[in-house]
C-alpha cells in the first residue's frame, strides 16, 4: 500500500474486483460475502434499474464487496466492473506516508536556488494528466519580511524570495527530513511540517479499506444485489498511516503475540483479510 506511485499506475489493467482475487476464503467469518455467487440476472423480461448508492464497505472477497448504504437498512452484494482509473480513492495521510516518486503539489516560498524558506504547510498527492504540466510557477514576489530590517538582510545576502506553485516528483526525503522534489527542469528542497495536511487523490484501488464510503452508480433487478459501473468515488475512512519502525514493528508484533493473537475480524485493510 505503500509503493511507489509507478507501481500505483501499473494497478490500470486490472479491475477491483480482479484485484481482491488473492485473497484468502473465510467461509466462517460472518462479514465476508457468503459462498456461492448472488444472481444478477433478472427474470426473463424484467426491467433493469440503476441507483446512486452511496455507503460503508463492510466486506470484501473476490469478486464481491458488500456495502451498508447511508440510507435504508438493506446490506448490498456488489459486484464491481469499473475499470481502475475510474475508482478515485481520496483521503488524508501522514507525512511519512508519502514516499518518492510520488506526484505533490504545493505552495512554497523559496529563494532564487528552489530552497524553501519556511515549512510548507499543505500538500496534495496526485496522478499526473497530460494536461497537468510539472513544473514552478511563481505567484508573487514577497519584497520584505514584515520589519524594516528585513530589506538590509536581503540587500546582504543577496537573495530574492518568493511564493511559487510546485507541481512535481518527490525524488528524495533527506535524513533532516527535507524533500527534494523535480518540477520540470527545476529542482525543489522543502521542510514540510510534521502537521501539515496531506491531502491524497489517486485512482488506486489498492488503497480502499473496510469501513471507506463507497459512492457510485450501482445497476440492479433485485434490491441488494447489483452491479457498480463507471465512476466510483472512494473516501477513507482513517489516514493513510506511514510506515511503522522496523524496530518498533518487532517490538509491537512480540507484544500483540504474547498478549493474544491477532483478530481477523480488525484487519484495517480488505487485503489484509
Amino acid at each position: 500500500m505503500h509503493r511507489q506511485i509507478a507501481r500505483f499506475l501499473a494497478a490500470a489493467s486490472f479491475s477491483l474486483a480482479v484485484l481482491v482475487l488473492s485473497l484468502p476464503a473465510h467461509a466462517q467469518n460472518p462479514n465476508q460475502p457468503q459462498q456461492g455467487m448472488p444472481n444478477f440476472n433478472g427474470r426473463p423480461g424484467q426491467k433493469q434499474e440503476r441507483t446512486n448508492l452511496t455507503g460503508t464497505l463492510t466486506a470484501a472477497q473476490a469478486p464481491l464487496i458488500k456495502l451498508k448504504p447511508e440510507k435504508g437498512n438493506q446490506e448490498w452484494t456488489i459486484r464491481v466492473d469499473s475499470k481502475p482509473e475510474e475508482i478515485i480513492v481520496r483521503g488524508e495521510a501522514e507525512k511519512g506516508w508519502v514516499r518518492p516518486g510520488m506526484f505533490v503539489h504545493f505552495e512554497a516560498t523559496l529563494d532564487k536556488k528552489g530552497v524553501g524558506q519556511s515549512a510548507v504547510s499543505q500538500v496534495s498527492v496526485f496522478t499526473p494528466t497530460p494536461q497537468l504540466e510539472l513544473g514552478v510557477t511563481e505567484q508573487a514576489a514577497l519584497p520584505d519580511f514584515s520589519s524594516a530590517g528585513s530589506e538590509e538582510a536581503t540587500e546582504s545576502t543577496g537573495e530574492e524570495v518568493a511564493k511559487y506553485t510546485v507541481v512535481g516528483r518527490l525524488s528524495g526525503v533527506a535524513r533532516d527530513g527535507k524533500w527534494s522534489v523535480t518540477a520540470g527542469k527545476a529542482k525543489v528542497t522543502v521542510e514540510v511540517a510534521e502537521d501539515a495536511k496531506i491531502s491524497v487523490e489517486l485512482p488506486d484501488p489498492r488503497l480502499i479499506r473496510i469501513g471507506d464510503t463507497v459512492k457510485g452508480t450501482v445497476y440492479y433487478y433485485n434490491q441488494g444485489v447489483g452491479v457498480l459501473r463507471g465512476d466510483v468515488e472512494v473516501e477513507a475512512a482513517e489516514p493513510f498511516a506511514a510506515p511503522e519502525d522496523p524496530r518498533d514493528a518487532r517490538r509491537n508484533r512480540r507484544t500483540r503475540e504474547k498478549d493474544a493473537p491477532a483478530n481477523p475480524a480488525e484487519a484495517k485493510s480488505i487485503f489484509d483479510m
